[in-house]
């Protein structure tokens, strides 16, 4: 990267801050992994450990500063503590891939890099840092406008220690000539032991290779390539995910599968759909992972697939019907609403002038809730909503995606003009509040549904339709239970797991989310002898434990969310990878698609129970 070059840029493009906060990322085995919605400065003040940008790799050891671009997925693996001050912007022009190359253009597009430094002098960046941030968060007009003067105040200094810092880069023969092969060889079972053979190295200096030039290694560069590979037959052929697997390298579709949904964010099953239903929609470079920029840039044309865009049809008329929650829902027949008449509403940052019936909601998360009031959002985060396809009926294509729910776009809310903002996150809020008028709403934890209900009744002004929906709930579970008593002896011990995520075996509580509510809540499910002592009653949320121990913890049933390709499957043939590793003779397997289950608001879970109550009397 020319760093003249890039400096030059920022002297003639507009940016807006969007959102600027503080994350404290705790040691932990696997890593913490987002995505991120707009370009954004990382500032590490201190803790110790690995991020990857992408496919590239940064070791932290204090001090580390970090530029990412708009859909870059961030991974990081902490061996202390980290804190790390986000930084989040947009810039005026159109927005292209991330690459390195892209500074011999001109416009913000540019600014579509991504790069990492240790700084020789950070006391002053962290200083100015955070002065940044204490303006922020006081919400003034002039706050805001210094704040942007601090902004490059900042950038100034870190381009100055860049220029200091920076040294050159070195091409190896072996390094590209390794990428050569992955991409003419992906489709073979490849070890990275054969690919080292023939190119007359070991695998450990292979490696070190990669690290060195790329900041990655030879086995995510294989990935990729195989996910890219996966995705673009997922759109040209009507193949079974067992022949696209077998033709990208992979031994069966459940593994095509698990690895696509976490490279991507979405099932392979779900993605073919919404292109097939969207045939007329743009594309771009994926949100969820952007190619290495320095794949790109020493490999001209590695990143040649694109992924649509998945976007709701605005100028759809919209339609007033009794839904399954018994409530009239009237919903606006055009996209834009006249601004309804203000009231004062007493919040937990606040007194605050909210609309007195809300007609354009965002939310970031408590998305049942708002659904469960006849109110459909106009903007929610797209992985609430594709890991729990039990509100699709409520949802249809009205709800625009603002994100992953743990990194929000501010620029897409923003393009959406919401009248009003539903968020569960303080630390958010300043940022949301200089969008539209911002509620934190605070029914989770310890309160209880209906108390949960009548808070998101009175945000919404829905007093009555709350009052409604409580009664209903009630009849629902109180049906349900006797149900289940009639059909299921009390005696009868349940387990619920989630096998899905790495060598491990999940065991769900009744506290959290996939399931565990409807199961050990509504339908009062008995839990198994060590599960009970082990979880519940610590009042866990969920328990990892290890494959061949499974055994220890099942009883008379077994609940299983499963996220491989036959969703819901009971057939005792169709064996599944974890099932290998532990014994299931002495108990009933019943198979729940972990897609409907994410969630664990009341809507979702009383749905839940009654798909749950329906095929646990099936067995």
């Amino acid at each position: 990267m020319n760093i003249e070059e890039y400096g030059a840029l920022w002297e003639h493009i507009t940016i807006r801050l969007l959102d600027i906060r503080i994350m404290t990322v705790n040691i932990s085995e696997d890593p913490n992994t987002w995505t991120l919605p707009s370009n954004a400065f990382l500032l590490i003040t201190n803790g110790k450990g690995k991020i990857w940008l992408g496919q590239a790799m940064h070791q932290i050891k204090g001090t580390y500063i970090l530029h990412a671009s708009k859909g870059t997925r961030l991974n990081c693996l902490a061996k202390n503590p980290m804190e790390i001050h986000v930084l989040s912007y947009s810039s005026a022009g159109p927005e292209r891939a991330n690459t390195e190359s892209s500074l011999t253009n001109t416009g913000s597009d540019s600014l579509q890099v991504s790069f990492g430094f240790e700084p020789m002098y950070p006391l002053p960046l962290i200083e100015i840092m955070q002065f940044i941030y204490r303006q922020w968060i006081e919400l003034q007009s002039a706050g805001r406008i210094q704040t942007k003067a601090l902004f490059y105040q900042w950038l100034a200094e870190m381009l100055k220690q860049m220029q200091e810092q920076r040294k050159n880069r070195t091409k190896l023969d072996r390094v590209d000539q390794a990428v050569l092969y992955l991409k003419r060889h992906y489709a073979e079972p490849l070890k990275m032991e054969q690919v080292a053979d023939i190119l007359e190295c070991s695998p450990r200096y292979l490696n070190q290779l990669f690290q060195l030039q790329l900041n990655t290694s030879p086995s995510r560069v294989l990935s990729q390539i195989r996910m890219e590979q996966a995705m673009k037959l997922l759109v040209s052929t009507k193949g079974t995910l067992q022949e696209i697997a077998e033709r990208v390298g992979y031994e069966n579709g459940y593994t095509l599968s698990r690895y696509f949904k976490k490279h991507y964010g979405v099932s392979p099953g779900f993605y073919r759909k919404r292109r097939e239903s969207s045939s007329s929609i743009p594309d771009i470079a994926p949100k969820t992972c952007q190619p290495h920029s320095l794949l790109e840039s020493h490999y001209p044309g590695w990143s040649e697939r694109t992924v649509p865009i998945i976007e709701a049809d605005r100028t759809r008329p919209a339609q007033e019907n009794t839904d399954l929650r018994g409530i009239q829902v009237r919903k606006s027949s055009t996209p834009t609403v006249p601004r309804a008449r203000t009231r004062v509403f007493a919040s937990s940052m606040g007194e605050i002038m909210i609309p007195n019936k809300p007609s354009r909601v965002v939310v970031d998360w408590n998305l049942g809730e708002v659904l469960a009031l006849g109110v459909t959002p106009l903007g929610a985060p797209h992985s609430l909503i594709e890991s729990n396809q039990m509100l699709e009926p409520y949802i249809c294509d009205q709800v625009q995606d603002i994100g992953n729910h743990n990194f929000i776009s501010l620029e897409k809310v923003l393009e959406l003009e919401p009248d009003l903002i539903i968020t569960w996150n303080p630390a958010a809020y300043a940022s949301y509040a200089r969008i539209a008028p911002t509620v934190v709403y605070g029914g989770n934890g310890d309160t209880s549904v209906a108390e949960g209900i009548r808070e998101m009744g009175r945000i919404l002004n829905r007093h009555t339709e709350a009052e409604t929906w409580i009664k209903e709930y009630g009849r629902r579970v109180h049906t349900l239970q006797q149900t289940i008593t009639s059909k299921v002896s009390s005696e009868k011990t349940f387990t619920l797991i989630d096998p899905n995520w790495g060598e491990h075996i999940t065991l769900v509580g009744d506290t959290g989310t996939r399931g565990g509510k409807a199961a050990y809540g509504l339908l009062n499910l008995k839990a198994a002898g060590k599960v009970r002592q082990e979880l519940l009653e610590p009042g866990l949320e969920s328990l990892d434990i290890a494959r061949s121990a499974v055994g220890g913890y099942l009883e008379d049933y077994l609940l299983v969310l499963d996220n491989g390709p036959r969703h819901g499957s009971d057939d005792p043939s169709s064996v599944k990878p974890w099932q290998k590793s532990i014994e299931t003779e002495h108990c009933r397997i019943i198979n729940l698609d972990w897609n409907r289950y994410f969630l664990s608001d009341p809507l979702s879970a009383v749905l839940q129970a009654e798909e749950m109550a329906e095929r646990i009397m099936a067995r």
